[in-house]
């Protein structure tokens, strides 16, 4: 019988250095690659997610002992395979593989003794490596979601998750900007991908992203993703395209709230449920600042376009509070009485007028009709009012930033459920006040579901931390 009190934990169980030019000539004259095992010396791993990164990285602390890195004369473009893995109710090993490119040494401090040093690597995914020294220099006709799909598979080598897209099969698509001829003019994989996604939209102007996740396996070593192939399986190679309307429309990953409550009594006596689902740390980091979205046009801005090809200028305003209520009528947000949206002060008024009237963003493109004949180019538009949603993508993004909150959790809790960035959260911060027994009530504001944009997996000796950075458009009233 499992005991109650046992934190099923994720640990790293082998870590490998390995490169192409580690071979070891046989007495046949046969080579071979050759490998070095640094586990024992590792000293704590940590591996980032971000919606707005194409490729995870990391940071890897390895104690040297043997003289290891002046042996392989370290260059850079080492690979190190770590074996994450944990054991069921039946004590079954479960095995995940992730491979990185150790990019960089951070640091190296050599211990007093003289006998030792501790050496801190910066690590990059393999396709993030490729993606940022390779460069494109052709046409691309279609969509813009299929575009990048092509570049992701083609250029990058990976197989792509459209499942935060919204789509059912691989030909749905719920982007407005309809199909286009694009020429990638000589950038990397990785710009292109960045610039694509800048352009995309959801019929409510939200952003689309491209993005990489540690996708831990679930309890029965099984992936969920059946279009990954078997060797992505093996690697934990997934790479995913989404946009806000789906990831906020999700339902939280967990029916029990995480909880926050610094005068809860639970210690070693607790269960191994309540450990999983307890908020070790919370901090927030300059929240609230309503001057810093104003100036970046995210409250209020303009967009105008001259069309060279017919002379005519158009403009446009994008309004937040017309965005968040077309959010909430399509029931991306406020979909039940009890919330509201919390990022902006619509009774705010400047010299008696709403803020919403002062601009203090413009936007300007250039276009011209008919270069590609009835293909629109980058920019174009053939509906102008689809204008509008080039500005306010990047509005939207930058009020998801207005109310952040930073928390750290078992990162167990997260592994078996196998959540990453782009999915919903829900959490309950117990508030500075307390009610008439003493006990503490939730905070409204920073209660709730939040969709998680970063996440840091942090593996030090049998501990595994995840740190999330959380957001959201909503509070509860």
């Amino acid at each position: 019988m499992q005991n109650n009190n046992q934190k099923a934990q994720y640990t790293i169980t082998s870590a490998v250095i390995h490169a192409d030019r580690f071979t070891i000539t046989g007495s046949k004259s046969e080579t071979r690659l050759i490998d070095f095992e640094v586990f024992s010396n590792l000293v704590e791993l940590v591996i980032y997610e971000s919606l707005d990164k194409l490729y995870l990285t990391g940071q890897v602390s390895i104690l040297d002992k043997q003289g290891i890195f002046s042996t392989i004369q370290f260059q850079g473009t080492e690979k190190i395979t770590f074996a994450i893995s944990t054991a069921d109710v039946n004590d079954t090993p479960i095995i995940f593989n992730k491979t990185f490119i150790m990019s960089e040494i951070i640091s190296q401090s050599k211990h007093k003794s003289g006998k030792s040093s501790l050496f801190v690597f910066n690590l990059i995914d393999e396709h993030g490596f490729l993606g940022r020294v390779s460069k494109i220099s052709k046409s691309y006709n279609g969509s813009l979601e299929t575009i990048i799909k092509r570049i992701l598979q083609n250029e990058l080598g990976r197989t792509v998750d459209i499942a935060y897209t919204g789509a059912k099969s691989g030909d749905e698509e719920f982007s407005i900007q309809g199909d286009i001829t694009c020429i990638i003019p000589n950038m990397t994989p990785i710009t292109a991908i960045n610039w694509l996604c800048n352009r995309i939209t959801t019929d409510n102007g939200t952003p689309y992203f491209a993005y990489s996740t540690l996708n831990l396996p679930n309890q029965k070593g099984e992936s969920d993703e059946s279009q990954l192939d078997d060797e992505d399986k093996e690697k934990g190679n997934l790479i995913r395209i989404g946009n806000l309307d789906t990831m906020l429309t999700q339902e939280a990953f967990n029916n029990i709230p995480f909880v926050y409550n610094p005068n809860s009594r639970s210690g070693l006596q607790s269960s191994v449920i309540e450990q999983l689902f307890k908020i070790k740390n919370i901090s927030f980091d300059r929240t609230s600042n309503t001057l810093k979205l104003l100036e970046l046009g995210a409250v209020s801005s303009e967009y105008s376009n001259t069309n060279l090809g017919t002379g005519e200028v158009f403009t446009t305003k994008h309004v937040l509070s017309d965005q968040l209520r077309n959010l909430s009528s399509n029931s991306i947000i406020g979909k039940n009485e009890e919330t509201t949206q919390n990022v902006f002060d619509e009774e705010l008024l400047l010299k008696g007028s709403r803020v919403e009237t002062y601009s203090a963003k413009n936007y300007h493109t250039i276009t011209s009709t008919g270069t590609y004949g009835n293909l629109k180019s980058y920019h174009d538009e053939t509906d102008e009012n689809k204008f509008k949603v080039k500005i306010s993508s990047t509005a939207i993004k930058n009020v998801l930033h207005k109310n952040s909150i930073s928390i750290v959790v078992e990162g167990a809790s997260l592994a078996i459920g196998r959540v990453t960035v782009g999915d919903i959260i829900n959490i309950v911060v117990v508030s500075d006040n307390v009610d008439d027994e003493g006990k503490g009530v939730p905070d409204m504001k920073n209660s709730g579901k939040h969709l998680i944009y970063d996440l840091k997996h942090t593996f030090s000796g049998e501990i595994h931390n995840a740190t999330l950075t959380l957001c959201k458009l909503e509070s509860i009233q």
